[in-house]
C-alpha cells in the first residue's frame, strides 16, 4: 500500500515567541534541529493563537501574564524541511517583554538555551531560524517595524 505522508496539521499554522529581557536580548533554544531557534507552538487550523501562545508561555517558561507585542507574519517553509508542506502559511509572532530575572531563569531552565544581544543577533542571523525574525528583533529595538506582513525565511 502506497500511503502518502500529509503533515499534521494540513496547513501549518505557528506562533513564533520573541522572548525580549529588558537588555533587549533574545531568548534562544537551540540543539533541537539544525542550530538556534526562537521558542515556538504549532497549533491546528481553528487554534486560538494569543490563547494558546498564553498557556505554552506558562507551561514551559512559567511566565504569568505575559506582556505582548503582536505581530503578523507569513513563513515560508525550505523545500529540504520534509516535516513541512513548501508553501506560505500565516504565522503569528509575539513580541513578549521578560524581566532579566525571567529570562536568567528560562536560561538556566535548559542546557540549550540562549540569550543573544541584537549586535550578536546580527551577526549570527543565518543560523537562527527562521532568520527573519533576528532582524525583526533587531528592528524593534532600534524602533522600527515593517508596514504589513514579513518574511520569516
Amino acid at each position: 500500500m502506497d500511503d502518502v505522508y500529509v503533515p499534521w496539521p494540513r496547513f501549518d499554522r505557528r506562533v513564533f515567541h520573541l522572548l525580549l529581557d529588558e537588555q533587549q536580548r533574545l531568548l534562544l533554544c537551540g540543539a533541537c534541529c539544525r542550530g538556534w531557534t526562537v521558542p515556538q507552538v504549532r497549533l491546528d487550523s481553528g487554534a486560538d493563537y494569543l490563547g494558546q501562545a498564553t498557556r505554552f508561555l506558562q507551561e514551559r517558561f512559567g511566565l504569568r501574564d505575559p506582556r505582548f507585542s503582536a505581530l503578523y507574519g507569513l513563513h515560508q517553509s525550505r523545500s529540504d524541511a520534509t516535516w513541512e508542506s513548501d508553501h506560505p502559511t500565516p504565522s503569528r509572532v509575539f513580541i513578549v517583554h521578560i524581566t532579566d530575572e525571567q529570562a536568567e531563569n528560562a536560561r538556566n531552565a535548559g542546557h540549550s538555551h540562549a540569550l543573544w544581544p541584537v549586535p550578536q543577533l546580527r551577526r549570527r542571523r543565518r543560523e537562527v531560524f527562521p532568520e527573519g525574525v533576528a532582524l525583526l528583533t533587531a528592528g524593534y529595538t532600534e524602533g522600527w517595524l515593517p508596514d504589513g506582513p514579513i518574511e520569516l525565511s
